[in-house]
């Protein structure tokens, strides 16, 4: 066996593991930035759909959102018409 020899076989193993080691290093990266970036998408969907929900439910629950007069056309001053009974009519 010659030392030359052995020598290649020596770097063509590091070359080797250097590859693999470098395509799982690569797919646990890409993995965990995947994770992270799905993670991210999905809480700014969950956030989108609460925030919508807690619209929908405040326009119909908001007691204000009609803006009709409650007493309407029906009200009465209860002082008018009443002749001598009000003390305080001039």
């Amino acid at each position: 066996m010659n030392p030359e020899d052995n020598s290649k076989q020596m770097v063509w193993v590091f070359v080797a593991v250097a590859l693999v080691a470098g395509a799982v290093g690569g797919y646990f990266y890409g993995n965990s930035q995947g994770r992270s970036g799905l993670l991210s998408e999905q809480a700014a969907e969950i956030e989108a759909a609460k925030q919508s929900a807690q619209q929908e439910v405040a326009q119909k629950v908001n007691p204000f959102a009609d803006n009709t007069d409650p007493l309407g056309d029906g009200y009465q001053n209860p002082f008018e018409n009443t002749g001598s009974a009000n003390p305080f009519r001039q």
